[in-house]
């Protein structure tokens, strides 16, 4: 074989990081003693594999293929054919060649000159050559091969995004950071009844309603220019002047620290907008019509009662009570419509100050109760804005369903990584397995007869929506502990 082994690199770097399993090399060489004494050699490297061509094996699924003069002759139809089916990815080929027959490369002599050195060989290596030069000349094509896999690998990978970005029920337009639109998908053509050409090369002010403030654009530019995702509702136009409300996300893609692009969704919610504005519309005829009926009978139940005694008074006295219950249903009813209804209001609260006012709030209607609060001086969370229902809810549910002559309910506050966590704790007898469930899933809605269930299922609803939980605990013996859970927010 005429390879100079003078100048052996042993420590040489083996193949391409990109690659864990070693290089499967094929031999096409006609001379049994050069296949031979390379193919000895190549077997010393842990990095390359050579295949026998007498092998079952396609050549196409290897990585590299060394022909030598005779060899390529025999076989260049074949390599032709292998390098157009696995195109684009790189199917390369080394030609060893004498010096004796370096001449084809400048004298056209016919076939091979012609058609396979411009479509089929890669690289030519004269012989005689050191083996340092054959592997770098080896690990510089495998390094291209690579390339063209990575490559080919992402194409794959972008054109099966576009696919499920296509399919994709939600309107999405891309835009460059001045806003100009580059991309737009099928659902925003029938959400905005704009074609991807009419779109594509404005801004998204061709979807201007006028129904949103300056300000609110304001804000939305300095967020997403400063890399930070969006989340909000708009009020947008379609192309023939309907309005219609979204739900937008916009994200944008950084590069270095740089925002390159914005990818907005839109999900229409024209329809739910609708439903729930129907929804606040029963809600308040039902809690009208019940307020004010109720408040007959319960006058009429008070006149009863103080002009009667015995059994006709007791029996109004009932009526009373009755109706007072009905009344805090209703207004927990009205809170939760809110809840369900609105979009949460997500800011940064300080909880502490918050427990604080709930717990005046509860000395105050019920002095005889002993409520205590162990907190830090503040401890800032990531909230719904009516969170501070739900923490009079627990605490009130607490007082009122607490048997003891003294009811006391413990708050305490402390921080715990991503959380904070506020627990109360109360001596009385425990909460019902029902509404445990109520408070920990919200799932036990047909059990909800009483206005305490509907008030803790309220507590459950404004904790998730402010990506809470809660989690219930009950003695042993008596009274039970509530954590509830929030995100923690940026300190002031």
């Amino acid at each position: 074989m005429t390879i100079d082994d003078s100048h052996t690199n042993e420590n040489s770097e083996s193949r391409s990081s990109l690659s864990v399993e070693p290089a499967t090399i094929y031999l096409f060489v006609a001379e049994d003693g050069n296949r031979r004494v390379l193919g000895e050699w190549l077997a010393k490297h842990g990095s390359y594999q050579v295949v026998d061509p007498n092998a079952d094996r396609e050549v196409g699924d290897c990585d590299l293929c060394i022909v030598d003069y005779n060899g390529l002759r025999q076989h260049a139809d074949d390599l032709r054919q292998v390098k157009a089916e696995t195109e684009p990815v790189l199917f390369p080929v080394l030609l060893l060649l004498p010096e004796r027959h370096s001449s084809i490369i400048e004298v056209d002599q016919g076939k091979i000159a012609d058609n396979v050195f411009g479509s089929t060989i890669d690289e030519i290596v004269s012989l005689p050559m050191r083996q340092a030069e054959l592997e770098w000349r080896i690990k510089a094509l495998l390094r291209l091969r690579d390339q063209s896999l990575r490559l080919q690998q992402q194409t794959d990978e972008l054109r099966w995004f576009k696919k499920v970005v296509e399919a994709s029920g939600h309107a999405v337009y891309i835009t460059d950071p001045d806003g100009t639109i580059k991309y737009v998908n099928p659902a925003f053509e029938r959400l905005t009844g704009y074609e991807r050409e009419e779109a594509i090369g404005q801004t998204p002010n061709i979807l201007n309603s006028g129904e949103m403030s300056p300000d609110y654009f304001e804000e939305l530019w300095e967020t997403v220019l400063l890399g930070e995702g969006w989340e909000e509702k708009i009020v947008d136009c379609r192309k023939n002047g309907e309005l219609y409300t979204a739900h937008q996300t916009i994200s944008p893609i950084t590069y270095d620290g740089e925002v390159q692009a914005l990818v907005a969704i839109q999900a229409d919610i024209t329809e739910l907008k609708e439903l729930h504005r129907q929804l606040r519309v029963v809600d308040q005829i039902l809690r009208h019509n019940l307020r004010n009926d109720l408040t007959v009978i319960r006058g009429q139940a008070e006149q009863i009662h103080s002009q009667t005694t015995g059994e006709v008074a007791d029996a109004a006295g009932e009526i009373i009570t009755l109706s007072d219950a009905l009344l805090t249903t209703s207004q927990k009813s009205r809170a939760i419509t809110a809840v369900l209804s609105d979009q949460p209001d997500t800011r940064q609260i300080d909880i502490v100050d918050t427990l604080k006012r709930t717990v005046n709030s509860a000395t105050a209607a019920f002095p005889d109760a002993q409520v205590d609060l162990d907190a830090p001086s503040e401890a800032i969370v990531s909230a719904t804005t009516n969170i501070h229902e739900a923490m009079s809810e627990l605490v009130g549910n607490a007082l009122v369903h607490n048997g003891n002559e003294t009811p006391v309910v413990s708050l305490s506050v402390a921080k715990k990584g991503e959380v904070v966590e506020i627990r109360v704790t109360d001596n009385g007898d425990g909460i019902p397995e029902m509404d445990c469930a109520v408070l920990e899933t919200g799932d036990a809605i047909d059990d909800l007869y009483h206005g305490s269930g509907l008030g803790l299922w309220l507590v459950y609803w404004i904790v998730n929506r402010s990506e809470g939980s809660v989690v219930v605990e009950n003695g042993e013996t008596d009274g039970t502990t509530v954590k509830v859970s929030l995100p923690t927010g940026r300190t002031r």
